[in-house]
């Protein structure tokens, strides 16, 4: 999920480490400390295998032993059921039986979202692995429609807890990719593959239209809408300038607002969703961020202009596969809103802004580094009065590894949190041969200070980012101690600073 070298061509590969260990990134699905089993069970074994059979390039044959065409498989979308799949909905629908449901649409959202999140969580955060977050919620899905049928056929009193499981499936769910030219080959190359979206809705439809039939009153209504946002969003903005709050009202039905729904968005090493959840108001959203924030969070709402409301959301809005690798060490709240701000991304920027949002992301590695770096050098050729031959690939280092390449804000290109100057101490670290990292690390407290000028960071925060920046020039490779009780190696989410 989280590709780096932005920059092609400004980094020879002379000076990458060959094996590149940037810590938790992984595949298609769950924790990274599974991802070795899962690409284990994968991979063919070569050493005690020497008579492999060879692979089965027509993936419509229906064999199922080609290493290739089970990656093409997952790639477009697909993940055969694993056999903890079976207990794990049943804990979902058991919690969905024992709990009473409320009837404001937004609440049965969110009772929705703790159920299934929990669970989501707690397989995370366990040693199963085939944990694939679209095609497992498709599974909860018909498992729940099932469940309805039957409670409704044996006269059980418990089908309204499922009805209600299902539609705040059905609201919160996002959908998926059928209409690009790639998902279309996906589907005719696998026509098994089904879309969670689709199928969730088609769930949804058999369901209510069983208890029309039936004369059932299910108590919940408008489902099928779903909510849409009914005024413009708002924005806010740390200190620093790489920590946003986004924040936008939503209905139901085209009625007045009937809650707000926020993200908290990080910047300091990719756009990255941190936090989101439902509020009653812009301020209840923006004093909760500020308590995640700390000291260094704004104060100011403003209106968020739409190609930065896009960029802001970029990462909800891609769809497949590869948009859903996780870290592994998300916080459980935020596991609980795994699905509901990608759902609510894509209803707030609609489809065409989420396909131009996308494009943007992709093609966002092509910016010139040039400027940026000869204004550097400029800067710090006149404070210093030399510059060493080594500075411009120094400096290009830095670039390579230097947060997000879109910038929702000008600002951003220059931010320099201490959390952004911490992550790309660690990228440096990780991925550069020691020579050419240290070059870099050495640079990063005059490259901080050149960024505090051009962004205008004043007083403790300006402070606190020179203190990080002779932290990591401390640090250098085969020098660094780690200390666990600073939490440098690990990957924080609501970070304070």
């Amino acid at each position: 999920m989280w590709p780096t070298g932005r920059y092609a061509g400004s980094v020879t590969s002379k000076k990458r480490r060959s094996g590149r260990g940037k810590g938790p990134r992984q595949g298609i699905s769950g924790n990274p400390q599974r991802r070795a089993e899962q690409l284990a069970q994968r991979r063919p074994g070569i050493a005690d295998e020497p008579d492999l059979s060879p692979l089965v390039l027509d993936f419509r044959s229906g064999k199922q032993d080609s290493p290739l065409r089970d990656l093409a498989y997952a790639l477009a979308g697909g993940a055969e059921p694993r056999p903890w799949w079976g207990k794990s909905h049943q804990r979902i629908l058991a919690a969905a039986r024992a709990l009473t449901w409320p009837s404001r649409l937004v609440d049965l959202e969110t009772q929705a979202c703790r159920i299934v999140g929990d669970e989501f969580y707690e397989r995370l955060n366990s040693r199963v692995t085939g944990l694939h977050p679209s095609q497992w919620l498709r599974a909860l899905a018909e498992e729940t429609g099932a469940a309805l049928r039957t409670s409704v056929a044996d006269g059980a009193g418990d089908w309204r807890q499922l009805w209600a499981l299902l539609c705040g499936l059905a609201l919160t769910v996002p959908p998926g990719d059928t209409q690009s030219d790639a998902a279309k080959r996906a589907r005719e190359t696998f026509p098994d593959i089904k879309d969670p979206y689709m199928t969730v809705r088609a769930e949804a439809d058999k369901a209510a239209k069983l208890l029309a039939d039936r004369g059932l009153a299910s108590g919940t209504g408008h489902w099928a809408d779903g909510s849409r946002p009914a005024g413009d969003p708002l924005v806010a903005c740390d200190a620093y300038g790489s920590r946003f709050l986004l924040a936008a009202p939503f209905g139901y039905d085209g009625e007045a607002p009937d809650h707000w729904y926020a993200w908290d968005i990080d910047a300091c090493w990719m756009l990255t969703v941190v936090g989101a959840g439902v509020f009653g108001s812009a301020r209840d959203a923006l004093a909760e961020w500020q308590h995640a924030v700390g000291p260094a969070a704004g104060t100011a709402l403003t209106p968020s202009a739409p190609e930065t409301t896009a960029c802001l959301l970029a990462s909800c809005l891609q769809a497949g596969p590869l948009s859903e690798m996780l870290q592994g060490d998300e916080p459980r709240e935020l596991i609980g809103e795994y699905y509901r701000l990608r759902r609510r991304a894509r209803d707030l920027v609609g489809a065409a802004g989420a396909t131009a949002a996308i494009s943007a992301a992709a093609s966002s590695g092509g910016d010139d580094p040039g400027p940026a770096r000869e204004a550097f050098l400029n800067w710090y050729a006149a404070r210093h009065h030399d510059v060493p031959q080594d500075a411009a690939g120094a400096v290009d280092t830095i670039l390579d590894e230097w947060g997000p390449r879109a910038h929702p804000a000008e600002r951003l290109r220059y931010a320099c949190s201490p959390h952004r100057i911490e992550m790309t101490g660690r990228l440096i670290r990780d991925g550069y041969l020691s020579g050419h990292a240290n070059e870099a690390i050495r640079l990063l407290p005059e490259w901080t200070q050149w960024c505090i000028g051009q962004s205008g960071l004043t007083d403790e925060f300006a402070a606190r980012s020179r203190a990080a920046a002779l932290t990591e020039a401390a640090a250098l490779v085969g020098e660094e101690r780690h200390d666990p009780a600073t939490g440098r190696n690990e990957a924080p989410f609501r970070r304070q600073e």
